[in-house]
């Protein structure tokens, strides 16, 4: 695609810091080194060509100029058919501070995700039709592992009575629990080589039983090459612990979110969006 523009200035307040900013990205040494460090060709004739470039021609792309291009191009993306099926892996903290307001929060998380947001952003976000779910539940151990495949509306209403249990545990096993995921997910690359598998792991509270973070590092570290390959996202809530979550989520790969600066379901948007 091909825009006339480098940039758009939203705020004309930072019109010097636009400015300055668009000068560099225009000015010889930036485009030079764009260049040569990413291959695209530069702007101006003054900049001599990379000779990598054997063709300097191009077939270029413009934006549809139709309105019905849009709606329809947007429509097929929309389209829960149209994704490839992944597999996510929920890790849930069912720890006892999770009661009340924290657990109907998560539940409304998933309400959104099985297609009560009808935002057009929730269009986006929702389960897609194929896609496989594992909700893992923890305490001081897993509570217990169901898998669910979205094909129909069966499927997201068995997946909500699953979330709506009440039962509770005492402690917080985070590692054992993150632990037991890559376990399924060691399982699931095993047997389905080349299906996408993702960990989500919510908590509310620090890590208070089972395993340790160095322990669950190095049985990470000690997994077959597709199961370690598999991101975990973590999301803080409450008084989990930043620094611990942050660390298990680069390590893996993935990254840490923290709900407590936005909201849980903003959180976990913005996970969904990552995978």
């Amino acid at each position: 695609m091909l825009a006339d523009y480098p940039m758009l200035l939203l705020d004309p307040a930072k019109r010097d810091a636009f400015d300055t900013v668009t000068g560099w990205f225009r000015s010889e040494p930036a485009q030079r080194g764009i260049m040569e460090r990413t291959l695209r060709r530069p702007l101006t004739a003054e900049v001599p060509r990379d000779p990598r470039f054997a063709d300097f021609g191009t077939n270029t792309l413009y934006f549809p100029e139709r309105q019905e291009t849009v709606d329809r191009l947007t429509a097929e993306y929309a389209d829960p058919r149209s994704h490839q099926p992944s597999h996510l892996i929920f890790v849930l903290d069912f720890s006892a501070s999770m009661r009340g307001r924290r657990i109907t929060d998560l539940r409304s998380v998933f309400a959104g995700f099985s297609g009560a947001d009808t935002s057009a952003e929730g269009k986006f976000l929702r389960f897609f039709q194929g896609e496989r779910l594992t909700i893992l539940r923890f305490g001081g151990g897993v509570l217990d592992e169901r898998d669910f495949t979205i094909s129909g509306q069966p499927d997201l209403d068995a997946l909500r009575d699953h979330i709506a249990t009440d039962r509770f545990d005492r402690t917080t096993g985070v590692w054992s629990a993150l632990d037991a995921a890559y376990g399924k997910a060691e399982a699931l690359t095993r047997d389905h080589p080349g299906q996408p598998v993702t960990i989500v792991l919510m908590t509310d509270g620090e890590n208070n039983t089972g395993m340790s973070l160095p322990e669950f590092r190095r049985a990470h570290a000690a997994r077959p090459p597709a199961a370690k390959a598999v991101h975990t996202y973590t999301i803080r809530f409450g008084e989990a612990d930043p620094g611990e979550l942050g660390q298990a989520a680069s390590a893996t790969g993935g990254r840490m979110v923290d709900a407590n600066a936005t909201s849980l379901a903003e959180a976990f948007k913005e996970i969904r969006g990552c995978r």
